[in-house]
């Protein structure tokens, strides 16, 4: 858990800032979805996306960029792409946030069981196929599938006032659709 934590904090502590404040949000996502439609098991689809945002303030004015380059060269970058941003803004801003409170908060938070780990790909695969045979028999019965979406969220806030808030969370997404059609209309249920 929390694998980039200690390279980010590394970069983040190397990163050059003319603003009062700034932070980064490292997000890393991964997860599959699993399919059995019609007694047939689908091939699982995989996920797996990661990406940093650096938010500034400079002068009062807040500004944001986003990148999924984490590299130090990549959220340098997206640090001075917020800056001018905030640049560009200060002549517009409504608000002038120079004297709002920032954090120094440091934390975890980790779902619960995150140290257990996810039933086996054929184990939920088995499930999902007992969840589709017990559609019952109809010729109506046109299409119906079972779905399970297994997904782990790996979040790091760091800023310059010293917060560190460390957060993994873990869902699970089950899903059944059956559609009927009778030769004129048809019907999707989905639970």
């Amino acid at each position: 858990m929390f694998d980039f934590s200690a390279r980010l904090k590394q970069h983040f502590a190397a990163l050059q800032s003319e603003a009062q404040f700034f932070s980064v949000r490292y997000v890393h996502r991964t997860g599959q979805r699993l399919c059995v439609r019609k007694n047939v098991a689908e091939p699982p689809s995989l996920i797996s996306d990661e990406g940093a945002m650096l938010t500034v303030r400079l002068n009062g004015v807040e500004a944001y960029a986003a990148t999924n380059n984490i590299s130090l060269k990549g959220l340098q970058a997206a640090l001075q792409q917020a800056e001018t941003l905030a640049r560009r803004l200060a002549p517009h801003a409504l608000l002038d946030l120079s004297d709002q409170a920032v954090s120094s908060a440091k934390a975890d938070y980790l779902s619960p069981n995150m140290d257990q780990a996810f039933p086996s790909l054929s184990d939920c695969i088995g499930l999902l196929m007992a969840e589709c045979s017990a559609v019952p028999v109809d010729e109506r019965l046109v299409n119906w599938q079972a779905i399970l979406g297994l997904e782990t969220v790996e979040q790091i806030y760091l800023n310059s006032a010293g917060a560190q808030l460390r957060q993994a969370q873990r869902f699970v997404f089950p899903g059944m659709s059956v559609t009927a059609y009778d030769g004129r209309d048809s019907q999707n249920r989905t639970l």
